[in-house]
Parts: structure tokens; C-alpha cells; sequence
């Protein structure tokens, strides 16, 4: 009975191995859940550089940060165009606020502009990367003129900041272009 006893103590002690234990079967490392904004991962950060309205070089600075515990993406883009050629300096601001429409599984964002114009878009990504923005309409413009936004990058460190404007019935026209790098 002793020998029983002390062999039932070591079968504790004892962790079993081999063909009494079943191997482990591998899995996979699981995926991290889907987060709001995890597709403008690329973009977050502060930018700067160089714009460009048809010839008029200035410069611009902007910034991507998630805001209201992470359900609002904001994006603040300063402009400035030194007086040039006998044109007065010009400084166009826009604060962008994206979120995330839950029901229709998409994002949608609204720009104001420092000209008091406010654009509604709706937010589209391409295979190569860019964020594609086209307004749905305008406010305090023209009636019917339309806005486009692009996002373009280049690289780990550079984009290109692409706006672009539509009278009725019109084709979109550049109004600037930024080549900015990340700071």
C-alpha cells in the first residue's frame, strides 16, 4: 500500500509526456480586430512642404490625429501663399473630421474651409494606396459645384495633397497641390 501511495504521489508531481498526451494542435496567430481609421494608419503624424496653385508656390504644413477617444479622425491643413507677382499672400486653412458610418460600413467626412465653405465626402480608397475624397455638395458655393481631395502616397515619408474644384456641370479643376513629407 505504501508503494501505491508513493507511486500516485509522483504521477502528481510528475507532469506525463509522450503518447498519453495529445500534441498541441498550431494555430494561428489571430487577427487583431478591426479598429475605426486603422486605414489611415499611413497618414497619421504631422506633414510639411511645398504647394502649388497654378504656378504660385507657397507652402503647407498638416496634421492627422485621432481624436474623442479615437472615433473622430481630424485632419488640419494650413496653406500659405507669400504675395507674389503683385497677388497679396493668401492663407487657406481646412480642419477635415472623419467618422465612420457604422450602418453603411463606410467613412464620410466633412472639410471646412477658411473661405466659410463646408463640403460633405465621402471617402473611397485605392489599390495604390490613396485616399479619395469627392464632396456630395458644397455649402455657401455655388450651387451644385462639387470639391475633390486626394491623398496620394508616395512613399513611407511623402504624399501628395491634391485639391481639386468643379463648377455645375464643369470638370474638376486644380485649385493646389502639396508634396509634403512626414515630420
Amino acid at each position: 500500500m505504501r508503494r501505491f501511495v508513493l507511486l500516485f504521489a509522483l504521477t502528481l508531481l510528475v507532469p506525463w509526456r509522450g503518447f498519453a498526451q495529445a500534441p498541441a494542435a498550431e494555430t494561428a496567430p489571430a487577427e487583431a480586430p478591426w479598429k475605426p481609421f486603422q486605414e489611415f494608419g499611413a497618414v497619421l503624424g504631422s506633414w510639411s512642404g511645398t504647394a502649388d496653385s497654378a504656378g504660385r508656390i507657397g507652402g503647407t504644413v498638416g496634421r492627422w490625429t485621432q481624436e474623442m477617444g479615437g472615433n473622430f479622425l481630424v485632419h488640419h491643413v494650413n496653406t500659405i501663399f507669400p504675395a507674389q507677382s503683385g497677388k497679396p499672400e493668401e492663407v487657406i486653412e481646412l480642419v477635415g473630421y472623419y467618422a465612420y458610418d457604422r450602418e453603411k460600413r463606410k467613412y464620410v467626412a466633412s472639410y471646412f474651409f477658411s473661405t466659410g465653405i463646408l463640403g460633405i465626402f465621402d471617402v473611397e480608397f485605392s489599390a495604390a494606396g490613396a485616399i479619395r475624397l469627392v464632396s456630395r455638395e458644397l455649402l455657401n458655393y455655388e450651387s451644385g459645384a462639387r470639391s475633390r481631395l486626394v491623398m496620394s502616397r508616395k512613399s513611407e515619408t511623402e504624399q501628395t495633397l491634391d485639391l481639386e474644384l468643379a463648377l455645375p456641370g464643369k470638370d474638376f479643376v486644380p485649385y493646389f497641390t502639396s508634396k509634403l513629407t512626414r515630420k
